[in-house]
């Protein structure tokens, strides 16, 4: 951002820091057991007080004395009859000053114990340094490079702007749309891209074995599915059992939105890979959505293909090898993070998919390589991600999409409900439940009333609303939330698909993992608490059978009309890559459950993806190309300036 200096100080509230011009009128010694010098300075019609603590009063008296032009910089306090300083940064206002701050100039961003006129001096004598260099740091023969300015020049400008400041200027400046912003962003991603893309050589040793696709077995499971494929599955799978194929491990993300039949590619794929002689492993982030997987595979494969379930930790020695020995004879693992700890990975382990991979990092997936003999990662994100995005934090990864949905599907209708309005909520889902047999589920925020992060009677929780209903549905209801054992979980999901209850009360815990397919009915409360991503996959819990939906999102008593202008735009589509779209330009990469943790979040990274994702596609096949080419010297300078410059932040966001 960039303000005038002169009005600065004009606006500037109590506590918080300024910048300022200014003329010493007088000094004299204070009072107290910590005597200071007080410096009295004049601005405009105002007389200030400036305090120094120390001996560093004693030579500003010397170096500063009456009637001299000053620059202060500090932490202004207005409870006295006049505004007062203590030991702000000081400088003469001479000609270097003078030309620095004429006109506009750039506000950085707050650095603790470093005041905003020395980050500016050091800036600039930086540039000034900077600019006895010449041309790019970057070969001017880069195939594909956009028109963008030099370097030295960009950095320049986007500092201290060589051009005449009109609004039209300003706002570019302020918004990081100048063509100097663009290339610094764009060498920015390039070397990002060329990073990612250069970790695909930890996956290109020979994975030593062979793998039949489009094996009899995964032919025979896939004509016998109680549907046909569709025509994005079919490419997916196409895609997936060509990297197989390869003689390098496979390293390939796949997306799809709720609902549009992941789970069937990753079942097809996997028997190709124990039609070949090799064992399938699926992680899954929670015991919910591993225990679903399992059910779900039991289904679709024959008999005689075995499955194991790990879950939980095993303390008992005799129940971990009983574990392990049945997970030498399964075919398909299927488990939660327990598997790290529990199972010891051998050459037999073919293919590691990681569902909802973004919660597990790359950290974790190396981990996995280290314990295996390089086998094929397929990695899968239940929660749409844009393209622009994905291609950041997987850069190093091949990306499929299943982009349509399977036929028949009805739609589910999305309906956003005022605080107000909740006992019709209410009363309609008691109708349907009681007189009509409609199942389906009512989500809050918080497992308790006096969860100590509630902010009392204005949000739902789990216990209150499980009451609400138990009086009038009584043994019909039942109630789900994190806190409770997996055996418990597993009981009540059975219990709703059997129809001992119709209204399972919960957390967000059935994010995912939950397939009841005559389920018809979610209600959100305060789902202005949630992000639209989240809200999105919490809707893909009904809808999945033939039955007519609905999905009712109830605001909180106190909603700002940002979250208002949300919660309405999910009621305009189902499209989950729609939503992640608006969620990302409106809320930040919170979209993903996990990004927060990842160290994504509000990141540069972030805003770069957010506001130059044009550039992505561009910048990543450059860096294909550096790095595929046998220019051994731009390869090391490339290396050595990202180790310098990116290395740290790099690793930070992928390896948590």
């Amino acid at each position: 951002m960039r303000i005038n200096i002169k009005s600065l100080y004009l606006c500037v509230k109590d506590m918080e820091r300024a910048t300022f011009q200014a003329e010493v009128v007088s000094w004299r010694r204070g009072y107290g057991q910590k005597i200071p010098y007080v410096m009295s300075a004049r601005l405009g019609n105002s007389i200030i007080k400036i305090s120094f603590f120390g001996k560093v009063g004693g030579i500003y008296q010397s170096v500063f004395p009456e009637g001299t032009q000053v620059l202060i910089s500090g932490e202004v306090h207005r409870t006295f009859a006049s505004p007062t300083l203590t030991n702000p940064d000081i400088f003469k206002f001479d000609e270097f000053w003078i030309g620095l701050l004429s006109g506009y100039v750039p506000v950085y961003k707050r650095i603790k114990g470093v005041s905003h006129l020395f980050l500016l001096r050091t800036v600039k004598q930086l540039v000034d340094i900077l600019n006895k260099a010449d041309g790019d740091w970057l070969p001017s023969d880069l195939p594909g490079y956009p028109q963008l300015p030099d370097f030295i020049e960009s950095v320049t400008n986007i500092h201290f702007p060589q051009i005449e400041i009109n609004d039209k200027n300003l706002e570019e400046l302020n918004s990081f749309q100048t063509p100097w912003h663009k290339k610094i962003a764009f060498d920015k991603l390039l070397f990002y891209q060329y990073k990612s893309i250069s970790i695909n050589s930890l996956f290109e040793i020979e994975k030593l074995r062979k793998i039949e696709i489009n094996s009899t077995l995964s032919l025979d499971v896939q004509k016998n599915m109680p549907f046909e494929l569709t025509d994005a599955q079919k490419r997916v799978l196409a895609e997936i059992r060509g990297d197989l194929a390869l003689p390098r491990p496979m390293n390939r993300l796949l997306q799809g939105d709720v609902g549009s039949g992941k789970t069937a590619v990753l079942v097809l794929a996997g028997l190709d890979v124990i039609a070949s002689g090799f064992k399938c492993v699926i992680m899954a982030p929670t015991e919910i959505l591993a225990t679903q997987h399992y059910s779900t595979i039991r289904k679709m494969v024959p008999p005689e293909i075995r499955i194991e379930l790990f879950v939980g930790g095993v303390t008992s020695k005799k129940k971990k090898q009983k574990r392990l020995d049945n997970a030498e004879k399964a075919d398909f693992i299927v488990g939660t993070h327990a598997l790290f700890e529990n199972l010891e990975f051998s050459e037999k382990i073919g293919l590691v998919i990681i569902d909802e991979q973004h919660r597990f990092g790359v950290a974790q997936r190396l981990k996995l390589q280290q314990k295996s003999t390089h086998p094929d990662f397929l990695v899968v994100s239940a929660t749409p991600i844009p393209r622009t995005l994905a291609l950041t934090l997987y850069g190093s990864t091949e990306i499929s999409v299943i982009d349509e949905m399977p036929p028949g599907r009805i739609p589910v209708q999305t309906k956003y409900v005022t605080a107000e309005n909740r006992y019709k909520v209410f009363d309609y889902v008691i109708d349907i439940v009681r007189n009509h047999g409609k199942k389906g589920y009512w989500v809050c925020p918080l497992v308790e009333e006096d969860d100590p992060e509630n902010e009392p009677s204005k949000m739902k929780s789990v216990e209150s609303v499980f009451e609400e209903f138990s009086k009038i549905l009584g043994k019909k209801t039942g109630f789900l939330h994190g806190k409770m054992k997996g055996e418990e979980k597993t009981a009540i999901i059975e219990q709703l698909k059997n129809g001992e209850i119709s209204l399972l009360v919960s957390t967000v815990v059935i994010e995912v993992g939950i397939d009841i397919s005559d389920a018809s009915f979610i209600v959100i409360e305060n789902a202005e608490r949630f992000g639209l991503a989240q809200l999105h996959q919490l809707r893909g819990r009904v809808g999945r059978g033939n039955i007519k939906s609905f999905c009712a999102l109830i605001g909180g008593q106190e909603i700002s009309m940002k979250a208002e202008e949300r919660l309405a735009f999910m009621t305009t589509t189902e499209n989950g890559f729609e939503v992640a779209e608006y969620d990302l330009k409106t809320r930040g990469p919170g979209l993903a459950s996990g990004l927060d943790q990842s160290g994504f979040k509000n990141s540069e990274e972030f805003l770069l993806v957010l506001r130059y994702g044009e550039y992505i596609e561009r910048a990543r096949c450059i860096a294909k190309q550096i790095a595929a080419s046998k220019e051994s010297e731009l390869n090391r300078f490339f290396d050595r300036v990202f180790s310098l410059l990116f290395q740290e932040l790099f690793d930070r966001i992928g390896a948590s």
